[in-house]
């Protein structure tokens, strides 16, 4: 890397994966798959387009073919979009896609800076860094619409010589109105509008070309014309400004059969907007759909997708299960920012809405109790939460179950997962080192026998890491989301009751969840004897200044602790334990029902 730039060296797109390889990975034909993942027109296009393609290809007739390089002036292609659009050819710059089109414009406007309003398309900041135009962002309003007054400040402030803009949004299905957009040009500014999905909200910027020279709107071929896989996108503008396009743009940047198969959309636009009335007609069933979905909240949209905020489970969670059973949604991760925990789903044929709905109702099976929800919702007047950490918040089945495990083998004897879950639901037993020992003195054959003091040093050394070798504690994850908790911590009072050591086994994993913040009291294994004794759960209560409360634990010990220290006890499903076995034990220890790994039902509280 001695010659590349240092400010790219970390540069990285994120876009969806090859569906081939997705189809290897989990073990699902494609064409039994459902891809909804990166907003394209999976309808078959119409013959006429393929012919057109063919022909290209094949015949010189046209002045192309494969054997000739494109026409590098688009004389033919530019007449055809300027006739869609009512303007003249000289208004039209057509690239390898939107992207393409992006990038032109990048390079060829004089600016220190780009204003972007995020959530937005990523490809605007991944661009702005190639070509060396730091971005600067105005935060969208909590509804997703563009902040009109900030962005004209800020581009005052900044003097902002580039606005990127897409309408409607993605990944939100934000509409930017018109009246909005005029505003906007209004400023001593080149106002880039990307309309990539503007078919789908049947209105366009480009009636307001006429008025601003400052303005240019993008378009593409990938979305309405189903051609993503072939990029064809263009630009629309002033003719001084998309004379300087072509000027720098790639010579020949729009392949033979693009714009072969582009023109014949334009000539067959009918035929495809048949299958634009169908994706809006999907999209449209698909809400219908969500809006009655318990773990998702749907965000109103103008183009063929569906944004959701995830409610009471984790996004990649349920993004993983989805993708597991064949069904392919967005995830954005840490890339989406304020969106970590939503999920963009696009619009597809019906069979894929079909198959989109009996893989959610599936999660929901799986993952959502009503009977814990009636209970949830008769519980909603109590005066405070209290949770179990380990099983509850917590996936510990890698780290403190393994270490177990590995701890009772490094002493001689052979234990397994199955013992461990034995044991934990005999009760007494919420002292991972006490369980160990026990274990360890019922199956070992060695003489002499390990003092609990050797095996908890043993225990620890795994569980915390040696040696320069990460602990077993790296591979603990957060069951519900943090969200979720953060919007109960707001309602209410929260407590931690774990037979965890403060330091640093408790502290560690409320500083790596960033649950610190949330837990007003928490009652660690030195402050109170270990459940099922109450007085780990009195003393939360005394600690809140609470009479009335709920426990969330995953075992026995967590249930009866509760009930013992009179207020409710809910029992939690810890990942990999079936219902039909933890259930009944749970609530034949005073458990009035049983939520779900990730207990999803806490939404129910809202």
């Amino acid at each position: 890397l001695k010659y590349t730039r240092a400010d790219l060296a970390t540069l990285t797109y994120h876009p969806v994966r090859p569906l081939d390889v997705i189809s290897r990975e989990i073990g699902v034909p494609v064409e039994k798959m459902a891809k909804l993942d990166a907003n394209e027109n999976l309808h078959p296009v119409p013959e006429e387009m393929m012919d057109a393609v063919t022909k290209a290809l094949s015949s010189l007739s046209s002045g192309c073919s494969a054997q000739i390089y494109p026409d590098p002036t688009q004389v033919n292609f530019r007449a055809d979009i300027a006739k869609l659009h009512g303007l003249s050819p000289n208004q039209v710059c057509a690239g390898s896609g939107s992207d393409d089109i992006l990038d032109i414009i990048m390079r060829l406007v004089d600016a220190d800076s780009c204003l972007i309003c995020p959530p937005t398309f990523g490809m605007y900041k991944f661009l702005g860094t190639i070509c060396r135009i730091p971005t600067i962002e105005v935060a969208r309003k909590a509804n997703f619409e563009v902040d009109i007054p900030a962005v004209v400040a800020t581009i005052r402030e900044k003097k902002c010589r580039l606005l990127m803009l897409p309408s409607p949004n993605n990944p939100t299905g934000t509409l930017l109105p018109n009246d909005d957009i005029e505003t906007l040009c209004k400023e001593d500014c080149l106002v880039v509008i990307d309309e990539a999905y503007a078919d789908f909200a049947g209105c366009s910027a480009d009636v307001l070309l006429s008025k601003f020279p400052n303005l240019v709107v993008c378009r593409t071929f990938s979305k309405w014309a189903g051609l993503a896989g072939l990029r064809v996108g263009y630009a629309l503008g002033d003719p001084a400004l998309i004379e300087r396009m072509m000027a720098i743009k790639q010579p020949y940047n729009v392949n033979v059969a693009a714009e072969a198969m582009a023109r014949a959309a334009i000539q067959h636009r009918e035929k495809i907007l048949v299958t634009i009335r169908s994706l809006v007609t999907q999209r449209d069933r698909m809400m219908d759909y969500l809006r009655k979905y318990p773990l998702l909240s749907p965000y109103p949209t103008h183009s063929n997708f569906i944004l959701c905020e995830v409610i009471g489970a984790d996004a990649a969670a349920m993004q993983a299960y989805l993708r597991n059973k064949g069904v392919l949604v967005r995830y954005f991760g840490t890339q989406g920012g304020q969106l970590q925990n939503n999920i963009r789903i696009s619009a597809g044929r019906p069979e894929d809405m079909d198959k989109l709905f009996e893989v959610l109702d599936s999660f929901l099976a799986e993952r959502y109790n009503s009977a814990a929800v009636a209970a949830l919702q008769e519980m909603k007047s109590v005066e405070c939460l209290i949770f179990d950490m380990d099983g509850v918040l917590v996936d510990v089945s890698k780290s403190y179950r393994t270490a177990i495990v590995e701890t009772a083998r490094h002493f001689g004897a052979e234990v397994t997962g199955e013992d461990v879950n034995v044991a934990k639901a005999a009760g007494d037993a919420n002292n991972d080192w006490k369980l160990t020992h026990r274990l360890v003195l019922a199956k070992s054959t060695k003489e002499p026998k390990p003092t609990l003091a050797e095996v908890t040093a043993e225990f620890e050394r795994r569980y915390q890491g040696h040696d320069g070798k990460a602990g077993l504690k790296s591979l603990e994850t957060l069951l519900p989301p943090r969200a979720l908790l953060q919007k109960l911590a707001e309602k209410y009072p929260l407590a931690l009751v774990t037979g965890r050591p403060r330091k640093p086994d408790a502290e560690d994993a409320l500083r790596v969840f960033g649950l610190e913040d949330l837990f007003k009291a928490t009652v660690c294994m030195e402050d109170a004897p270990a459940k099922p004794d109450p007085a780990p759960v009195k003393l939360a209560l005394e600690k809140l200044g609470c009479k009335t409360g709920v426990m969330f634990g995953d075992t026995v010990d967590d249930a009866r602790a509760a009930v013992s220290a009179g207020i409710k006890a809910l029992g939690v499903l810890a990942p990999g334990h079936p219902r039909d076995k933890d259930g009944p034990l749970l609530q034949g220890a005073g458990a009035t029902a049983v939520l779900s790994e990730g207990m999803a039902e806490l939404a129910a509280l809202l």
